[in-house]
């Protein structure tokens, strides 16, 4: 080998003593150049590193794994909330259908109110109606009694007259100013074309006092609201006549207690004021006393 050849061999000996140290000893710990493998160390670290990785993944999924315990019994729990949400839900429509239920009942009370009151309206109306038919109906019988009178005496009777059977009767007026003494009632009577008043029976006694026309009285002693008629005692005293000079023998007629001859009540005149029995008539003080009366006459032919 040439000299040139040897130091080549020698350069590359020593490049290659450099690029790879000689490994001394044997085992797990030989060194490379006196020194130790670093190699397995960094394998057992890494091994460490990944068991502390596991360890690390399996705390984290044992945490997450205890959440979802916990979740669950936290659902188990949750339950009665749950039906509670539900029954108040389920509350809240029945507290809204009965909201619901008491408007409707208010509007249907309001309702019923103004029913009430338009049936007490109505009802008044009817009343009112009931009253004013029975007036009207009051009337049509007043006008149909005139109607009736009217046809019956067919200018039989003088105007203000009223026919009754076989006689007309003038009844005055009710009124103070226009009450008179019996002598000049009589006179009224006579002036008309009639006289005062004869009862011949009972029946022309019923027939006057059914028909009398009822007054309001006008003065407060009862019997000056009473209404001569022609029946007297002027010529004998207790002898009562009447003006067609017929004597009345009958007590039938006379109020009780009558014909008085002492006291208010006393006097040769005859008055009567209809009562609930027959027994009508009175004797007064013919000139004293003013009151109404009744005047009679005979229809005229037809």
């Amino acid at each position: 080998m040439s000299s040139e050849g040897r130091i080549y061999q020698d350069l590359t000996t020593e490049e290659v003593s450099h690029s790879h140290p000689q490994i001394l000893g044997q085992g797990p710990f030989a060194t490379r150049g006196g020194f130790p493998v670093q190699h397995h160390r960094l394998v057992i670290l890494g091994l460490g590193l990944l068991n502390a990785a596991l360890l690390i993944a399996a705390a984290v999924i044992g945490i997450y794994c205890a959440k979802a315990t916990d979740l669950q019994i936290s659902s188990q729990a949750a339950t009665p909330l749950i039906l509670e949400m539900k029954f108040l839900r389920n509350h809240t429509d029945i507290i809204r259908a009965k909201a619901e239920a008491e408007a409707a009942l208010a509007k249907e009370r309001a309702g019923y109110v103004q029913m009430k009151l338009e049936v007490k309206q109505k009802g008044i109306i009817t009343d009112n109606l009931m009253k004013t038919i029975e007036t009207l109906q009051a009337e049509k019988t007043n006008l149909q009694s005139n109607k009736t009178v009217l046809e019956e005496n067919c200018d039989r009777c003088p105007p203000g007259w009223q026919i009754l059977k076989n006689s007309c009767y003038f009844f005055s007026e009710n009124q103070a100013l226009s009450k008179k003494n019996w002598f000049d009632s009589r006179a009224d009577c006579i002036s008309k074309g009639g006289d005062l008043l004869v009862i011949n029976n009972m029946e022309e006694q019923i027939l006057v006092n059914d028909n009398f026309r009822r007054l309001d009285r006008v003065s407060i002693i009862w019997w000056l609201n009473g209404f001569w008629i022609g029946l007297t005692d002027l010529q004998h005293q207790g002898k009562w006549v009447w003006i067609n000079n017929v004597t009345e023998e009958s007590p039938t007629f006379w109020r009780r207690g009558q014909p008085n001859i002492i006291g208010a009540q006393s006097g040769n005149c005859t008055a009567f004021l209809p009562a609930s029995t027959l027994n009508a008539w009175y004797n007064a003080n013919c000139q004293q006393y003013r009151m109404n009366w009744v005047c009679e006459m005979e229809p005229r032919n037809r």
